[in-house]
């Protein structure tokens, strides 16, 4: 996405990483720790959380069919991941 004159033309992944330190500094080896540890978040919490809840009630409700129940739990955590993660996301990719 930079211009032609700013591109980098790492050879390698061993490459960027010898090269980063020595011409970035060593601390522009974690530019993106920073969002992507908030996207970590984001995702787990609304994952663990919205799973462990609708397993429990779906549980209750469906007594006789705990796979199901299970697989509801298991889409809704999923979904909820998704959408809470994806503005965290977004700004990542965009950083």
């Amino acid at each position: 996405m930079l211009p032609k004159e700013q591109q980098r033309h790492y050879k390698s992944f061993l490459d960027a990483v010898k090269r980063i330190p020595a011409e970035e500094g060593t601390t522009s080896l974690w530019k993106g720790g920073v969002p992507t540890v908030f996207r970590a978040m984001a995702y787990n919490f609304a994952m663990f959380t919205s799973f462990e809840e609708a397993k429990e009630r779906l549980g209750a409700a469906m007594p006789n069919n705990p796979t199901m129940a299970w697989l509801m739990a298991t889409v809704i955590g999923g979904t909820s991941a998704a959408l809470c993660s994806l503005p965290f996301d977004n700004a990542k990719t965009k950083l």
